[in-house]
C-alpha cells in the first residue's frame, strides 16, 4: 500500500480519498459568555456525574448484599437436597449390595 500527497487529494494505492486541505485554525476570539458556559456546562456534568456515580453504587452495593443472600440460601437449598440424594443412593446401594442399614 502506497501513501502520495498531492497538492489536492490525498491518494492511497490510486484511491482519491479524502482532500489535503489543513483545517483553518481556531478562532482566537470567542465570546466570554459562550466560555463561561462551556465551563459551566463540563463542571456541571462533572458534579453531576459524581453524585449520580455515588448514588448508583450505594445502591449496587444493596443489590449485591440482596443477591448474595439469595445465593447462599439456594446453596444451602441445594447442599441438603444433595446430602439426601447422597443418603438415598447410599441406602440403595446398601440394599442392592446386601449391607444391613442403620
Amino acid at each position: 500500500m502506497t501513501y502520495t500527497a498531492t497538492p489536492q487529494l490525498v491518494q492511497i494505492s490510486s484511491m482519491k480519498m479524502w482532500p489535503a486541505t489543513p483545517l483553518n485554525p481556531p478562532k482566537q476570539n470567542i465570546s466570554p459568555l459562550i466560555r463561561f458556559s462551556r465551563w459551566t456546562a463540563l463542571t456541571a456534568g462533572v458534579i453531576y456525574g459524581i453524585y449520580r456515580y455515588n448514588y448508583l453504587s450505594t445502591r449496587e452495593v444493596e443489590i449485591q448484599k440482596h443477591e448474595n443472600e439469595i445465593k447462599e440460601r439456594y446453596r444451602q437449598k441445594m447442599e441438603k437436597i444433595k446430602q439426601q440424594r447422597t443418603e438415598e443412593e447410599m441406602a440403595l446401594l446398601g440394599k442392592e449390595a446386601g449391607v444391613a442399614s442403620k
